[in-house]
């Protein structure tokens, strides 16, 4: 039985024929043509009025799909990514996972720094709304997006997502550090430095 996704990109113009190399390295899954299967989430990316979304269908039939969840592996694929390595997954056409928050560096810092446990950085990078993407890494899988259209943002539209994401990042700032309060690590920390 097949898999057909409905997915999303956003961009200053259409892109029917999506390039796997053009991604950056040391993004959360490596070089790659990244996707949402949230249209609204998409939105959020849009920087100008000639963004535009662009709707594509992902047959997964035959690919090698990897499936990442929010925990360790997860934690550890996408922080040596960001630090420029890719040797994780390679044999995989399509990668799909949640999206880290935008304090992974920062946790990566206090982790390796001997502050932080994996546990409470996981604690601390799952604050905050969830957001899936889909990055597709093989020409194969490219072959396999096809290309459905694109949809001109307004620029009405454009500025409701700006806000949203103003409002995301409020309460994930509120919640992160309310998480962080929780974290016993942090205590020892403060009263040491207290």
């Amino acid at each position: 039985m097949s898999e057909i996704l409905k997915l999303y990109h956003t961009s200053s113009k259409e892109i029917k024929n999506p390039d796997v190399n053009f991604g950056r390295r040391n993004a959360d899954f490596s070089g790659g043509f990244y996707l949402s299967d949230n249209p609204e989430f998409s939105e959020k990316w849009a920087s100008d009025a000639n963004n535009c979304i662009n709707s594509y269908e992902l047959d997964l039939t035959g690919l090698k799909v990897k499936r990442l969840f929010l925990d360790e592996e997860w934690f550890n694929y996408i922080s040596k990514n960001r630090m420029g390595y890719d040797d994780m997954f390679s044999e995989f056409d399509v990668i799909i996972g949640p999206i880290a928050n935008d304090t992974l560096y920062d946790t990566l810092g206090i982790i390796t720094s001997g502050l932080l446990k994996s546990e409470s950085a996981l604690k601390l990078l799952s604050v905050g709304k969830k957001y899936t993407q889909i990055n597709v890494k093989t020409e194969k899988a490219a072959s396999q997006l096809k290309w459905l259209g694109s949809t001109v943002l307004s620029a009405d539209e454009i500025e409701n997502a700006r806000n949203a994401v103003k409002n995301e990042e409020k309460e994930f700032r509120a919640a992160f550090f309310e998480t962080l309060k929780e974290i016993d690590e942090f205590e020892m920390i403060n009263e040491m430095l207290g």
